[in-house]
């Protein structure tokens, strides 16, 4: 049960990572960096979320 909970808890983490990465294809796109700046800053959050899942299992 713990699994697919961490498994369920992954697939948010890289559907909110791909969103981000679109997010800031775009704001570099319109050359906003600081845009980038702070989504650049939700994306290591997010990954060190995901660093430390993995890491449980």
């Amino acid at each position: 049960m713990k699994q697919s909970i961490d498994n369920v808890e992954m697939l948010q983490l890289l559907e909110k990572k791909q969103k981000l990465l679109l997010g800031i294809k775009v704001a570099i796109t319109l050359d906003r960096m600081d845009l980038v700046r702070k989504l650049a800053g939700e994306l290591r959050i997010i990954t060190e979320k995901e660093r430390s899942l993995y890491n449980k299992k």
